[in-house]
């Protein structure tokens, strides 16, 4: 009879890192995602310091919702990662007077909005149509956009979406993104052709200190990695030099957000924008 081989300690060792590294890079990539909040732009539903889990599996079978709590590709560069909510859907048309915003001519009834005892500015956004799969846009010879056949309303001014990029038209901020040649204007028609994607219209809650899609646009579906929805760990100890880390870390029990931990997001009926009739 053969002598059964026995695997070295080692082997063994180094097998069972393998496995577990791969199926964390299975589980990362496609079903759960780690995030740090790292601005206070969702404050008060999320705050600086706060570590996340990201549902990435949930929007493969079914589609976003309005006032998910979602993290996306920054629509202008890949290697940036933002959280915002969603406040108006596919096809929604959307506007904002001062603090109130409507989706399609309704008030949007917002609970996770924390009061500002600040005097609000004047301010108007919109209104802006969201594009959706099967639209059907053009430029015509008027130099408008139009989708479905209707005139599209286009934010006026000057955006820069890009931190070092050079400000762009509201058309180019906002629907640039639909054509295949980006570098579009309204100048030229183009012939009508179908929008092949959703897009969303995203808010931070804390909107006094927030860039977000009223600044650079739309997300498209594509971009968008998953619903955040559970806070696992809370830290509020901004440190950036040595000793600071070092002072925090004798402090520890101070600096952690105890009645953070364990948190779940939107899921209960307090949590979600409602459209006021």
């Amino acid at each position: 009879m053969r002598r059964q081989k026995h695997k070295s300690v080692f082997r063994e060792y180094a097998e069972s890192i393998i496995i577990a590294v791969v199926l964390a890079l299975v589980l990362r990539q496609f079903v759960v995602q780690a995030f740090k909040i790292p601005s206070g732009s969702m404050e008060e539903t999320l705050l600086i310091g706060d570590h996340i889990l990201v549902n990435k599996f949930l929007y493969r079978f079914s589609r976003p919702k309005l006032s998910d709590v979602i993290v996306f590709k920054y629509p202008w560069e890949d290697n940036r990662d933002f959280i915002k909510r969603i406040v108006a859907l596919p096809g929604d048309q959307v506007e904002i007077q001062n603090q109130q915003v409507f989706v399609n001519g309704h008030p949007l009834d917002e609970p996770y909005i924390a009061p500002d005892a600040r005097r609000p500015r004047p301010y108007h956004f919109g209104p802006i149509r969201v594009p959706k799969k099967g639209d059907e846009v053009e430029i015509r010879e008027d130099r408008r956009l139009y989708i479905n056949d209707e005139p599209a309303a286009i934010p006026n001014g000057m955006f820069q979406p890009e931190d070092n990029g050079l400000p762009l038209s509201g058309f180019q901020t906002f629907y640039g993104a639909l054509f295949p040649n980006q570098a579009i204007t309204l100048d030229r028609p183009v012939k009508p052709f179908k929008v092949d994607q959703d897009y969303y219209f995203t808010l931070g809650d804390n909107r006094n200190n927030s860039k977000d899609s009223r600044y650079w646009g739309f997300v498209k579906n594509d971009r968008i990695k998953g619903k955040a929805f559970f806070i696992y760990w809370s830290w509020d100890c901004h440190a950036r030099k040595f000793a600071q880390h070092l002072q925090c870390a004798t402090r520890f029990a101070r600096h952690v957000r105890w009645d953070r931990l364990g948190r779940l997001l939107n899921l209960t009926p307090s949590s979600h924008a409602v459209l006021r009739e």
